[in-house]
């Protein structure tokens, strides 16, 4: 494994942006079995996002800086990491609110048809939007406003807001996912939000099926089912098919109910990806594992042919440590919090090693080039 220090993007290229705790980097390549892995200039802090946006026209990469001692920042580049632009108005709480900026968990382009929309989740829980391509940025205050806000609870990495989901088919929808809160839901642009956790588990919780508390881990929507979402959460696997109204739980013979990455493949989206982990927050048992399911999970099957096992293995991966890329058979990757990334270009049954020695891996996004 090479590394490269050429900036150059060709089509049809896999790129693989890799948010780490000491900075973002990246991995590239032509074929999915040579890949080249080079840091950016974005170095010594907590990157634990980043998204390569290729509408309009552009080539730009969003990444989250959370800093330990200067603060935290949106920054973008479009020069492929090499340097970095700061918006002309940040992700910044009024002074008046007295809330502060802790950390920006997820960055997120929005639809086609808006190609200068992004999307930002942050802790304390709220939903940002810039309306020209990350130069401005503005609350979203319908959901800052909520009324049980006050209410709400941290999950064991702060109240965090980390996963938006813009509805492709209708631009008035959006699905976003909090912890320790839930899934919630606005079918009117963000003037309004409906708590979504019907029948997913709090068993941390005396009541265990509360209408929000729940810590919901991550949330994927169906490419050509609109309705049809999947979520990995702190208490189980579970699918809906009327968007979030009802939730049933898909765990089934999974050894685990607690996990944090679910991915499907675009080209046979019926097929999902998932890890559980136990008790440690580790792989379940002494195999590493990542699990299939291509029924949308009526059945889930162990995929293990390249990754490691044995006594000594101990691998985690975080909410955002699973990706998949447009090819077909479909690209799956994989970053561990022990610096590892596994890649498989043949839809998980079988796995290498793309990158390794990194810092640990909080998030892995992965484009094509177009």
């Amino acid at each position: 494994m090479a590394s490269s220090d050429s900036t150059a993007l060709r089509s049809g290229e896999t790129v693989v942006l890799l948010g780490t705790k000491r900075g973002l980097f990246t991995v590239r390549s032509r074929d999915r079995v040579n890949w080249e892995c080079a840091p950016t200039t974005l170095a010594g802090t907590r990157v634990y996002n980043a998204a390569l946006d290729q509408r309009g026209g552009r080539r730009r990469i969003y990444a989250a800086d959370n800093g330990d001692f200067f603060g935290t920042f949106l920054r973008y580049s479009d020069d492929f990491g090499q340097t970095w632009q700061e918006p002309e108005r940040g992700i910044q709480f009024p002074e008046e609110s007295g809330l502060k900026l802790e950390n920006i968990w997820t960055i997120v382009p929005g639809r086609p048809s808006e190609p200068d929309v992004v999307y930002v989740g942050v802790d304390p829980a709220s939903l940002w939007v810039s309306e020209d391509a990350g130069v401005t940025w503005s609350l979203n205050e319908g959901l800052a406003q909520h009324p049980t806000r006050k209410d709400w609870q941290p999950g064991a990495g702060g109240l965090c807001l980390h996963t938006i989901v813009p509805d492709y088919a209708d631009p008035q929808r959006m699905w976003v996912g909090i912890s320790a809160v839930g899934c919630v839901r606005t079918d009117d642009g963000g003037k309004t939000w409906q708590f979504k956790n019907k029948n997913t588990r709090a068993g941390f919780q005396p009541d265990i099926y509360p209408e929000y508390g729940q810590c919901l881990h991550r949330m994927i929507q169906h490419p050509t089912q609109t309705n049809t979402l999947y979520q990995q959460n702190h208490c189980g696997v579970y699918r809906s098919d009327d968007a979030g109204d009802n939730w049933t739980d898909i765990q089934r013979d999974l050894p685990s109910e607690f996990g944090f990455p679910i991915a499907l493949d675009p080209g046979h989206p019926d097929t999902v990806f998932t890890i559980v982990e136990d008790e440690g927050r580790n792989n379940f048992g002494k195999q590493f594992t990542v699990y299939r399911t291509r029924d949308g999970g009526e059945q889930w099957e162990s995929l293990t042919e390249g990754l490691p096992g044995g006594g000594n293995v101990r691998l985690g991966v975080l909410r955002h440590g699973m990706a998949t890329d447009s090819h077909d058979p479909c690209g799956v990757y994989v970053g561990t919090n022990t610096g590892q990334l596994f890649a498989s270009a043949d839809g998980g049954e079988s796995w290498h090693v793309a990158a390794d020695f990194l810092p640990s891996i909080y998030s892995v996004n992965v484009a094509v080039i177009e």
